[in-house]
């Protein structure tokens, strides 16, 4: 499933890019929804599919999702919104989509450079994942490097 959310909107809106290339998740009334957002909010703890959301991007989908919500809430479900809310709720699931398509572990990332000590051009593709768990393991190893061996006792002098 390469997303989280799909609120599949009435013909006027489309399918949104939440539905899955594979298999969508259709949440077109408000109990489908929450479910749905209850597997976003678990994915993007630790670990999860979208755990590299930072912290000011975490509100932009909280707030986004509370908006959806408010919209089941006023209608129960898509078939019973107006088109306005329609486009609302689109608009809502949009700008999280963005966020977690971002974040997401698995986004694939490719890149072309020369190959390190020649000049030979390649491209060389990583998950955003694979990257992140890379420039994670690189400053903690740069870390401990600046830090030596004051980490486990005090350092002598200047």
């Amino acid at each position: 499933m390469k997303a989280m959310l799909a609120v599949l909107l009435a013909a006027t809106c489309g399918t949104s890019a939440f539905a899955a290339a594979d298999k969508p998740v259709q949440a077109t009334t408000k109990d489908a929804f929450e479910a749905v957002a209850a597997n976003v909010r678990h994915e993007m703890d630790g670990g999860g599919r979208y755990s590299y959301v930072k912290a000011a991007e975490r509100d932009k989908v909280e707030h986004g999702l509370a908006q959806m919500l408010a919209l089941f809430d006023k209608a129960g479900s898509v078939d019973a919104m107006t088109g306005d809310d329609k486009i609302a709720l689109f608009n809502a699931q949009e700008s999280v989509n963005a966020v977690l398509e971002l974040r997401d572990r698995d986004r694939l990332v490719c890149e072309r450079g020369a190959v390190p000590g020649s000049r030979i051009v390649s491209t060389t593709c990583r998950t955003y994942g694979e990257i992140e768990a890379q420039r994670e393991a690189s400053q903690k190893l740069m870390q401990e490097k600046v830090a030596g061996p004051c980490i486990s006792q005090p350092c002598k002098g200047g």
